[in-house]
């Protein structure tokens, strides 16, 4: 999509209403890396729009390309691809995807830092945020927000240098955020999402069922000569994360389908849908850290069948289908075509042959499932949602979010699982996940299920995460016999 000429309207400024204006600390910068991008992202944004420690830990700088970049080349990229995200619907990593080379890995390092703590950053670096700014602003003056600017000129600056990143403000959320989390969940939860919410996800893998996690480690080690740590999870039992970017798609190993890139949460989801009295052992009744647990996939699998009602790119059919160990059925519905088309090739890959994709027509859903009725072992519905479980990934879903998405998405989620819990077979399973906090996409849509549909009985369900993993929301429920 083209670039929007650059306006020169910008928003209003004065001496005396700043947030701040601090000195920048020094210390190990630790940027925002360039990733490979997650492959289970897409699930998460049908419909978006749109590290674990309490501060960031001492890293080595990435390399600024030699020779590097002219700060007024970096600048002037930075401004245009700033302009293109609040003037278009562009997601973030496509806008990066489309910058020149030799700026593209910086971009994709200060970009995210801005984004996820645009009034905390400032301050460091000695840049003024008006009161109440950038939350309070529209466009085209947010896209026109001149600190934007400023900061990702200082923060180039400072790549050959050093800089502490501080601790996040509750400034560096959304009011809208911010005021849900501390009504809903109180003063000290708001707090430690606002944290957890404003470090760098690991990239994390899911070792295929034809590989130990561990063995996956020693053989990325040794293929990839990685230089950041990797470790098998604590939480997931397929999983292994990293501590930073790494290059491991190019290796033999990913070739031969020996893993998959998915957030742990996202794999734990999908072993919710299979074992939910196990896996929701590690939920709580409100957002915060997951704790380590033992969990090994049983050797002995059923043969079920499987929907996954809303699969996007298959990251989690993909997940459920290897946990059955090639028995049974996955049936992934979703409305894009080339989405199916992706998770087919994902799967020819990773040698699963138990999934089956079927393209949907959005809003004549009904039509097509209706041979599926009463059919099910387990059906999952991983519903889009306001993603504020995902802003590590993805933190210009703050920035762009409108009023009108948050009062949407109930109104699909109640549809999508009244829809697809004609599927469940009677003592079948049907599990509804989100990626979000928020009590109206979550505590309020099981409420109004269970109201609605007397035939089924809640099961397990509860919070995940966030930290280490990015946050879900995921319940069960049983259908009466």
């Amino acid at each position: 999509m083209p670039i929007k000429p650059r306006s020169t309207k910008r928003s209003p400024r004065s001496s005396g209403d700043f947030e701040s204006r601090a000195k920048p600390r020094f210390g190990n910068f630790k940027p925002a890396r360039g990733r490979d991008r997650d492959r289970d992202r897409d699930d998460r944004r049908r419909d978006n729009n749109g590290s674990e420690d309490d501060g960031p830990a001492p890293s080595p700088v990435t390399p600024i390309p030699t020779p590097p970049a002219k700060k007024e080349f970096v600048v002037e990229a930075f401004d245009k691809l700033w302009t293109e995200l609040f003037l278009t619907q562009t997601h973030l990593d496509s806008a990066l995807s489309k910058q020149h080379k030799s700026v593209k890995s910086i971009l994709a390092q200060i970009t995210p830092i801005v984004l996820m703590k645009p009034v905390s950053i400032a301050q460091a670096l000695g840049v003024g945020v008006m009161k109440g700014e950038p939350w309070k602003l529209k466009n085209p003056d947010l896209a026109h927000w001149r600190p934007s600017v400023m900061m990702a000129e200082r923060l180039y600056s400072l790549m050959t240098g050093k800089f502490v990143q501080p601790k996040s403000m509750e400034q560096d959320f959304p009011p809208v955020m911010t005021e849900s989390w501390r009504t809903e969940y109180g003063e000290a939860v708001m707090r430690e999402l606002i944290e957890s919410l404003s470090q760098e996800a690991p990239l994390s893998l899911r070792a295929a069922r034809s590989i130990d996690p561990a063995q996956l480690v020693q053989e990325l080690k040794k293929e990839a000569k990685l230089s950041v740590k990797i470790e098998p999870s604590g939480i997931a039992p397929s999983g292994v994360r990293l501590g930073g970017y790494a290059q491991i798609l190019n290796t033999s190993i990913y070739e031969k389908g020996r893993f998959e890139i998915q957030d742990e949460g996202s794999q734990l989801m999908s072993l919710f849908a299979l074992w939910p009295d196990e896996i929701g052992k590690l939920l709580k009744p409100r957002p915060g850290r997951v704790e380590n647990m033992k969990f090994k996939i049983p050797a002995n699998v059923p043969a079920w069948t499987v929907v996954d009602a809303c699969a996007g790119a298959g990251g989690k059919s993909l997940a459920i289908a290897d946990a059955l160990k090639g028995k049974g059925r996955v049936y992934s519905y979703d409305t894009s075509k080339g989405k199916l088309e992706a998770l087919r090739r994902r799967a020819t890959r990773a040698g699963v042959n138990n999934i089956q994709t079927v393209v949907l027509k959005e809003g004549e859903e009904k039509a097509t499932i209706a041979k599926f009725k009463q059919r099910a072992n387990v059906v999952l519905v991983d519903a889009p949602c306001s993603g504020w479980g995902v802003l590590r990934r993805n933190p210009d879903i703050k920035w762009r979010q409108t009023p009108d998405v948050l009062e949407r998405m109930p109104v699909i989620q109640k549809r999508l699982l009244s829809l697809y819990a004609s599927l469940a077979q009677a003592g079948g399973r049907l599990v509804y996940g989100v990626c979000t906090f928020r009590k109206a996409e979550t505590i309020d849509i099981v409420a109004d299920f269970l109201e609605n549909h007397p035939e089924f009985e809640k099961g397990p369900g509860g919070f995940l995460g966030p930290s280490p993993c990015d946050g879900f929301f995921m319940q069960s429920f049983t259908k009466k016999g």
